[in-house]
């Protein structure tokens, strides 16, 4: 079972950051973001809408944010870092904090009993698969990735790969932020050839709930959440961060955005791009995803 460094381990606020831009000092037990549910955590935000989030969630205790903002959480316990680039000296003291082991997962690694891995695939030291895994050729099981008992991997899969984050530099260069999360692959799930699944930036892992189908070259976000018996067809896009709830079902070709929520039963038609939040039991399509109904009505309309 995969678990997360005590969060009772606290950061000084003071010992990463620059004194002159500390407008209260104080400290922290994790990096995350304004929405987090885990105690302790130090975000960063760029704006009013997301400050004032932050200054809600009592989950935050240390905010970086612009100078001009600072003084909005004046009265509040939260520590406060004011930098001209919140996200820049967030990403920097991330990138020290994973070079040094203290925001890295903490989990037993191994594989279990009966499983069937191809010669060419390449399983790292640092993953744990369970029982009768198996798992395709050309493979790749990054660090920090669980599968439970029974999941099928299929060729070519990448399961904890990198996501796309950067920070551009003064000069220009563009500087990778890699990853300190990893994967959850619930018991049942098959993963069909050619999928990536991200790796998550924090400490909650990429999830796929089990007995969920990811269909022939599909893409998963970092922190995507993909609930039970959920079936996500080829060549479709969850972006980071989105929240699939049980028994979701996915057409081919589909794109959601990042941080959306689908709700539970809901179906989503053929190359659809879903760009707000979907109800429970809804069917959608088009671009951008409506009502399925609505949709056919329009289109109708249109060839009449």
């Amino acid at each position: 079972m995969t678990t997360c460094r005590d969060n009772a381990h606290r950061f000084n606020i003071s010992d990463h950051f620059a004194t002159d831009i500390i407008v209260q000092d104080g400290n922290f037990a994790t990096l995350d973001e304004v929405d987090t549910t885990t105690p302790g955590s130090l975000v960063y935000c760029q704006t009013l809408h997301y400050l004032l989030k932050a200054a809600d969630n009592p989950h935050i205790s240390a905010v970086v944010c612009p100078p001009a903002l600072a003084e909005e959480l004046s009265g509040t316990s939260k520590a406060i870092v004011a930098a001209d680039d919140p996200r820049r000296a967030f990403f920097e003291l991330y990138l020290r904090l994973k070079a040094s082991g203290d925001i890295l997962p903490q989990m037993s690694y191994g594989i279990g009993e009966g499983c069937s891995i191809h010669h060419s695939a390449v399983v790292s030291p640092k993953a744990r698969l369970g029982n009768r895994v198996v798992v395709g050729a050309h493979s790749v099981i990054e660090d920090y990735c669980e599968l439970g008992d029974d999941v099928e991997i299929g060729a070519n899969v990448v399961i904890g790969a990198e996501g796309l984050l950067t920070l551009r530099q003064p000069d220009g260069r563009l500087v990778r932020v890699s990853h300190a999360g990893g994967v959850m692959i619930s018991e049942g799930c098959q993963i069909l050839s050619g999928a990536v699944i991200a790796k998550s930036l924090f400490r909650r892992f990429t999830y796929i709930g089990p007995h969920s189908q990811i269909g022939i070259m599909t893409n998963i976000g970092h922190g995507a959440y993909v609930g039970e018996a959920c079936v996500i067809s080829g060549n479709s896009v969850i972006a980071g961060r989105s929240r699939l709830e049980d028994r979701v079902w996915v057409g081919t070709s589909v794109s959601v955005a990042q941080g959306l929520i689908v709700g539970q039963g809901a179906k989503i038609k053929m190359g659809a791009v879903v760009v707000a939040d979907v109800p429970a039991g809804a069917v959608m399509s088009g671009n951008f995803a409506v009502n399925h109904r609505v949709n056919m009505a329009r289109y109708l309309k249109g060839t009449a």
